[in-house]
């Protein structure tokens, strides 16, 4: 084959001494979006997921076009709302993100700009020195290049190659354009920098059939660089280089179908090649990941991603752990949708989900248009509830010591390989109360793979010394667990005495690593509208109080009783009085010390409300289910659309008959499950059946567990790791209140 022209131009970015600006998913965008897609994705070592794309305007491309960022924190199942990263300037739209991770560590968030008036055309980016950051802090943006190039942009992401160097894909012209593509005039290369990104250089004006862009390169075993290129006809034209990028060959049909369209490809750790793009297709439908083990020579059947019209260009990583994570759009201009789609290697072989770790379809982000949401079932025809949730029970173990003769109300988190489990415990008589000082708060270290406990860690009793306070007497109670990072969990528990003094909310952190706790504790805050104070009940009531709240304070039962859930970078607590029937949201500070008060929710004050669960729904606003004591003992529902104006609690129909238990409300896989005791009794036995239901939108729900047994099943905590769900629950055998014994296991 004879070689094309080399095209060398040199370019140089102002990366090292472009001023920083602090990036933070607390200032999203209030633009409405009509349209989006063309999503790019990254994850950081510490599991911290980024995704990019653009919309503003009324299509693409316009004048107004804007490219965004969020990221997650939570494997995916929940994202920030998207942050404008760089909006039109004089320089023209701002189009086609895409993230990279570079050898050193550095995020980069690489776009275009685009002016057909001014013909100006080029690449710019933003980098971010430490991604893994609490706010993640960004340069400005700069422009990579390509000087010499009246046009120039790309699409996907830069390759490393064996030797060090940086290889750009980039699509260009040799003319000014004054219109937003080139057409036929565009030419496909690579940019090459030699210095981690410090200047690049550009090789290479490939010609390819009309409408050849968003190429991207691999280096294949035998040293040389193939480029594959989007184009019109049908077909992935490539190219070959076998001087490091510098010169390539005349750009050939490859046997790759394609519907013009972006496609991605990557060497995995194993050696092969992924090849996610549109397969068995008509029109961009049926995006499917698929193998190649003789360098892309021929190629597995694979998996199918999304088999439904309107999904296009993906794009993705293959993480530490082997995981594959692909992003790409949906439906651009309708439903909007930016989906996930996690799985591994062996998933590509076989075409199916042999991993058990196959996610699909997972939602990202999608327009916030008018108009119900079609349906969406969760469900295969003909499931049993009960035949579920008996085959949980069969795998539950008991985590609670035999010395303990009473556990209750259990939370938990999972590092690495170990569940780490807190609980209210003692050793005299099965249940708990605060009024028994004997209560003390203990941690449950289990393995995930025997499902043994390691370790039992009495953490907190009446009247224990440490280093720096001593416990007065009394009960301590309503442990809960808050992951900082990989080493650190913080641990929050109330001391109380009813009627002798205020209870006080307390913590101390966990390090997983000597698996011990510091022999010191530390007094929670709560802030309100009239400052900042040590936590205790008659503060909380103080301020519910400026909002209308009648009863009297009470010196016992303010407990963070929810698990912790984290929305846009922020940690949130549900706060709650329980013999005073009072809750209220509240967020955590940047030192986890203080829990600063949103909002109450307390109305209609006819009903005694206690021990909440929250969650928000995909239109931003917050859903609460709360326990009644009294009256019909069901469960009453509010809603808010900021957090801190509430509606009055109202009765639903999901729930026909639940009574007072504590309820959950979680969120997994971008799924709701909302978790309710039932007042149906097993034998006599209270608390003997607990149902979860889920639902896609929050407003129409399944049945997909119900929990029936003597043993009773009683406030459950429910946890994601790495793409299963483990759940605690209390349960016991004899007593009436059958508070006995911590269980742990799998639900899904």
């Amino acid at each position: 084959m004879s070689r094309t022209t080399r095209c060398a131009l040199v370019m140089s970015a102002a990366l090292l001494s472009a001023p920083l600006g602090a990036f933070s998913a607390d200032q999203p965008s209030n633009a409405k979006r009509t349209w989006q897609g063309i999503p790019g994705l990254e994850r950081t070592p510490n599991g911290r997921l980024f995704v990019s794309w653009f919309s503003g305007g009324p299509k693409e491309p316009a004048p107004e076009n804007t490219v965004y960022l969020c990221r997650s924190d939570d494997q995916g199942h929940s994202f920030t709302e998207p942050v404008p990263m760089a909006r039109p300037t004089g320089s023209g739209r701002a189009f086609d993100p895409t993230l990279w991770r570079d050898p050193g560590g550095r995020l980069w968030y690489i776009f275009n700009r685009g002016n057909k008036k001014t013909a100006e055309h080029s690449v710019y980016a933003r980098t971010c020195a430490d991604p893994d950051a609490a706010t993640p802090v960004w340069s400005e943006e700069f422009r990579v290049g390509y000087d010499e190039a009246p046009l120039s942009f790309r699409i996907n992401k830069p390759t490393v190659l064996s030797t060090g160097e940086w290889i750009m894909p980039v699509t260009h012209a040799a003319e000014p354009i004054h219109d937003w593509f080139a057409g036929p005039k565009q030419l496909q290369g690579v940019g090459i920098s030699t210095d981690q990104g410090k200047t690049w250089r550009l090789h290479g004006a490939i010609k390819a059939p009309h409408w050849a862009l968003e190429n991207m390169i691999v280096q294949l075993k035998d040293g040389r660089l193939w480029m594959l290129i989007r184009t019109g006809s049908g077909l992935l034209w490539q190219s070959y280089s076998s001087d490091r990028g510098k010169t390539w060959t005349e750009a050939i049909a490859s046997t790759i179908a394609n519907p013009g369209s972006r496609f991605f490809i990557r060497r995995l750790a194993s050696g092969n090649l992924l090849l996610v793009n549109h397969y068995r297709f008509k029109g961009r439908s049926h995006i499917t990941a698929r193998l190649s083990t003789d360098d892309g020579k021929t190629w597995n059947e694979g998996l199918l991603l999304d088999e439904r019209g309107g999904v296009s260009y993906p794009d993705g990583i293959q993480a530490e752990d082997g995981r594959i994570w692909i992003v790409y759009d949906r439906d651009r201009q309708g439903a909007g949708e930016i989906l996930l789609a996690t799985f591994r290697e062996e998933d590509v072989v076989a075409g199916k989900n042999v991993s058990g770790k196959v996610r699909l379809k997972q939602v990202v982000n999608r327009l916030n248009k008018p108009g119900p949401a079609p349906a969406t079932k969760i469900l295969p025809p003909g499931w049993d509830p009960k035949r579920a949730a008996d085959k949980v029970m069969a795998g539950l173990v008991k985590v609670s010591p035999p010395q303990v003769k009473g556990a209750h109300d259990s939370d938990f988190v999972i590092v690495r390989d170990n569940a780490y489990i807190v609980y209210i415990a003692n050793d005299i008589q099965p249940g708990e109360n605060p009024q028994w000082p004997f209560c003390y708060a203990a941690m449950s270290v289990v393995c995930l793979n025997s499902r043994r406990v390691e370790k039992f860690i009495p953490f907190a009793r009446s009247g224990q010394v440490y280093e720096n306070e001593t416990l007065p007497p009394g009960a301590c109670f309503v442990p809960r667990l808050l992951r900082e990072d990989d080493r650190t969990l913080r641990c929050y528990f109330a001391s109380e005495s009813p009627g002798k003094r205020q209870s006080q909310m307390w913590f101390t952190d966990f390090d997983t690593q000597r698996a011990a706790f510091e022999n010191r504790i530390h007094r929670a805050r709560l802030k309100t509208s009239k400052g900042v104070f040590d936590m205790q009940p008659q503060v909380l009531c103080a301020d519910a109080a400026v909002h209308g709240f009648r009863r009297d304070p009470m010196d016992y039962g303010l407990y963070a009783i929810d698990s912790f859930k984290v929305f846009d970078a922020k940690t949130y607590a549900v706060l709650n009085n329980y013999p005073l029937g009072q809750n209220a949201l509240s967020v955590l500070n940047e030192g986890r010390d203080t829990f600063e008060v949103l909002g109450h929710y307390n109305e209609p004050q006819t009903l005694k409300l206690s021990e909440s669960s929250v969650n928000r729904l995909p239109d931003g606003s917050w859903l609460a289910i709360s326990r009644q004591e009294g009256g019909n003992r069901n469960y009453a529902f509010s809603r808010s659309k900021d957090g801190r104006h509430w509606s009055a609690n109202e009765f639903r129909r999901l729930v026909p008959n639940g009574t007072s238990s504590k309820p959950t409300f979680d969120r997994f896989h971008g799924v709701y499950y909302l978790g309710w005791q039932e007042a149906t009794q097993v034998n006599g036995v209270p608390r003997s059946v607990f149902n979860i239901d889920v639902s896609a939108d929050g407003t129409q729900w399944e049945r997909k567990y119900q929990f029936e047994t003597e043993k009773s099943f009683q406030y459950p905590t429910f946890r994601d790791h790495q793409d299963s769900i483990y759940l605690t629950v209390t349960q016991g055998d004899l007593s009436k209140s059958r508070k006995e014994r911590i269980m742990f296991g799998m639900l899904e």
